[in-house]
């Protein structure tokens, strides 16, 4: 597969000296790569960090860890390994997984074929569990501010139960570090739900999250069932885009133009949404 190809090669070349820290990263992160995590050439070196190490680190959950670990350090995106030179990250995996520094090559090989086989295959695809299982989403509400000193987005999310005693559900965002405003408890990835719930029971709860680098697109891909999903973006009246496209896909495409309104704001709503399928709004 082409696109499984060239990501890997991406990666590869990523990988190299600083890794994701090197001063050229713009030069560095190749065209596949870009596209995958929505990297424009309007983006500044920050931009570009923050972008690719949260679609990484979104893909790498699914490893298993020594994969994980060894993934992410090579990149330099682990604290205690960031090292200047590739070679002493290799040191680095070898002696926090426990084997020697050949068989860490072989690991960090592994995880890069691995995260991009993850990324151009879709869910459905990927053995993974029924779209309903545990819980699904019949509503989502995402309000994403960017008319402040720091760009944030408030999540309102409605699920129901598909099995009897559901204690927690995992939770996941695309736009930062998520923060629990109401109706239940964040514990690792997970979010605790205040009591357990039956089958057929909803619940509802709402997330906060930040991120300093100031987005030019915002992407929802469901890893479970989702009926509805309904996105505003309020941006800065003083600095509005010069156009806004709704996007949807995979890769997400351009589907139509959106208006902005007098208040500075674009409303739009997905019903049905797919696995594995991007939905969301890009504006320039």
């Amino acid at each position: 597969m082409a696109a499984h190809t060239e990501l890997v090669s991406d990666l590869k070349a990523l990988r190299k000296g600083r890794g994701l820290y090197v001063n050229n990263v713009a030069e560095r992160v190749g065209h596949t790569l870009r596209d995958l995590c929505g990297v424009t050439e309007q983006d500044g070196p920050g931009e570009i960090r923050v972008r690719v190490a949260q679609r990484l680190e979104h893909l790498a959950v699914e490893l298993p860890d020594d994969l994980r670990i060894a993934a992410l350090a090579a990149f330099g995106m682990i604290p205690a390994a960031r090292h200047p030179l590739y070679q002493e990250r290799v040191s680095w995996i070898a002696q926090r997984i426990g084997r020697d520094p050949r068989t860490a090559r072989r690991r960090i090989d592994d995880a890069i074929h691995q995260l991009a086989q993850l990324a151009v295959t879709p869910l459905r695809l990927r053995g993974a569990e029924p779209a309903n299982a545990g819980w699904y989403t019949v509503e989502s509400w995402v309000i994403l501010k960017l008319d402040g000193t720091t760009p944030e987005a408030i999540e309102h999310h409605r699920i129901v139960a598909a099995q009897d005693n559901l204690r927690e559900v995992d939770l996941a965002t695309t736009f930062g570090q998520p923060a629990v405003l109401n109706g239940g408890t964040l514990c690792g990835r997970s979010l605790v739900l205040p009591t357990p719930l039956s089958v057929g029971e909803s619940h509802d709860f709402w997330v906060r999250s930040r991120n300093p680098v100031r987005p030019r697109q915002f992407l929802y891909m469901p890893r479970r069932r989702t009926d509805h999903l309904e996105l505003r973006v309020r941006f800065d009246t003083d600095r509005l885009p010069r156009a806004v496209s709704r996007l949807q896909g995979r890769p997400p495409r351009d589907r139509g133009r959106v208006q902005i309104d007098k208040a500075g704001e674009i409303s739009l709503t997905f019903r049905d949404l797919k696995r594995g399928i991007g939905y969301g709004a890009r504006w320039d």
